[in-house]
């Protein structure tokens, strides 16, 4: 019987998010997350009775991204500055149909989209030349074309 390999535990997407944001700030991007805090309820004002929430829409079209980021200067050329969208996806996290539609309508303009994780964002951000092979960790490095992760 073969040894099986560890299970990583699964990161939230609360958490994808978090590290993206802070890569993207960390480069000097300009970064706007698009998701609301639902609510979960509130005290009732008669009787301090707490009354959970029955309304957990997020007040937001369907498929919009997690982030829209604008990317700084790279020459000190005032039109290198670039907007990009990004959908947040946990390991194995799928998109919705609307995300999809988002996704390819976004990138019919020409305007940089990523679905994934941070090591996706990664790969994307040292393909366009704004973020250096040398400043990322050696396990989070994109794969040589024809590779897998």
């Amino acid at each position: 019987m073969k040894p099986q390999a560890a299970k990583l535990p699964r990161v939230p997407e609360k958490a994808v998010q978090q590290h993206i944001v802070q890569l993207l700030r960390t480069i000097g991007a300009q970064v706007w997350v698009l998701g609301t805090t639902r609510s979960t309820g509130r005290k009732c004002p008669a009787c301090a009775a707490w009354v959970p929430s029955l309304d957990m829409g997020t007040r937001q079209t369907p498929g919009i991204p997690d982030i829209y980021a604008i990317l700084p200067h790279v020459h000190g050329d005032v039109g290198d500055k670039v907007g990009m969208w990004i959908e947040c996806k946990a390991s194995g996290g799928r998109p919705s149909p609307e995300q999809r539609q988002f996704a390819l309508a976004v990138v019919q303009t020409g305007t940089p989209y990523v679905m994934g994780d941070l090591d996706d964002i990664i790969a994307l951000l040292i393909q366009m030349g704004r973020l250096d092979r040398k400043n990322v960790p050696h396990y989070r490095l994109p794969a040589p074309q024809g590779e897998g992760r």
